[in-house]
C-alpha cells in the first residue's frame, strides 16, 4: 500500500488523536490487572483504585465524582460494556 502523502507528527490526524487521549473526557475504565481490577480515568497511566472485585471497581467507578462514561472490560482486555454513568 503507498501513501500518496507521509504521515508526519504535526498533522492534523495525530494532534486529534492527541489531544482526546490528554483531555479530561470524563470516560472511567474498569480494567483487569495483576493485583485485582482497576480504575482508570481515560488517558492516565495509574489507576485511581485498585480493588479485589470487577463489581467492587464497578461500584468505585460510579462513585467517582468526574466520570461520565464508564468503559468496562472483560478479563482478557476486550470491552464488555460503554454506558453512561448511572
Amino acid at each position: 500500500m503507498k501513501l500518496s502523502k507521509p504521515i508526519t507528527s504535526n498533522s492534523k490526524m495525530t494532534d486529534k488523536f492527541g489531544l482526546a487521549a490528554s483531555s479530561n473526557s470524563g470516560r472511567v475504565h474498569v480494567v483487569p490487572g495483576k493485583d485485582g481490577w482497576s480504575v482508570k480515568k481515560a488517558g492516565a497511566t495509574r489507576a485511581s483504585i485498585v480493588t479485589s472485585t470487577k463489581a467492587s471497581a464497578l461500584k468505585a467507578a460510579n462513585n467517582l465524582k468526574d466520570a461520565e462514561r464508564i468503559v468496562v472490560h472483560k478479563k482478557d482486555g476486550t470491552i464488555q460494556s460503554n454506558s453512561l454513568k448511572k
